[in-house]
């Protein structure tokens, strides 16, 4: 019994110092995205984040991430005096990414592989709902990089930059991207034929538990 008492106090003792080790947050934001090949430009498709986070403290820098989000992805186009045709898609996600973070003072950085599972899709053009689209994978592969500030006690804000890493729909038809400002050479060119690739901003509050 004295061995068994001496065994779980040395148990709870572990157990209590390896869960300082951990942090719970919530998450939420504005995301702000675009798709490649569709012929629109700019992060002009806005959309909401949310979730939360738990992280593992390696040490008083270093640490990992496991979250899971809801996340909402698109691209846009407007009408204009230039142009009558209006576009909108719009993707929404569950989200998980894992993350490798570092900090530093008030200051962090964050960057990692993110899965996407998708819940549904809507595309619509200036005649409305488009009948038959093209469907979406179900599954999105991602990177993701983010820097963060701590506002003050608990409270974070971050800026996150994700791109899909595998095409997430084929082209509607074979096409080959001309040089242009997005195009980093002709590896990114050869990669952004393969398919469509989504590419977002979000801007987030992170508060700790």
């Amino acid at each position: 019994m004295k061995k068994f008492s001496l065994g779980l106090i040395f148990f709870i003792t572990i157990f209590t110092a390896s869960a300082q080790r951990f942090e719970a947050r919530v998450v939420g934001g504005l995301t702000s995205s675009q798709i490649s090949g569709d012929g629109a430009y700019g992060f002009v498709q806005f959309g909401a984040m949310a979730g939360g986070e738990v992280s593992y403290n390696l040490n008083d820098s270093w640490s990992m991430i496991f979250g899971l989000r809801f996340n909402q992805k698109g691209s846009r186009i407007y009408k204009s005096n230039n142009n009558v045709n209006t576009y909108r898609l719009r993707v929404n996600y569950i989200e998980a990414p894992l993350l490798i973070n570092f900090s530093i003072d008030q200051f962090s950085i964050c960057a990692g592989p993110v899965l996407g599972v998708k819940i549904n899709q809507r595309e619509r053009t200036q005649f409305g709902e488009i009948d038959d689209p093209r469907i979406f994978d179900p599954i999105e592969l991602g990177a993701e990089f983010n820097i963060g500030y701590e506002l003050r006690d608990r409270l974070s804000l971050r800026l996150l930059y994700q791109n899909s890493i595998v095409s997430v729909r084929d082209h509607k038809v074979d096409q080959a991207f001309p040089p242009a400002l997005f195009v980093l050479g002709t590896w990114h060119q050869n990669m952004l034929n393969q398919g469509q690739y989504f590419t977002s901003l979000s801007l987030v509050l992170s508060y700790q538990l």
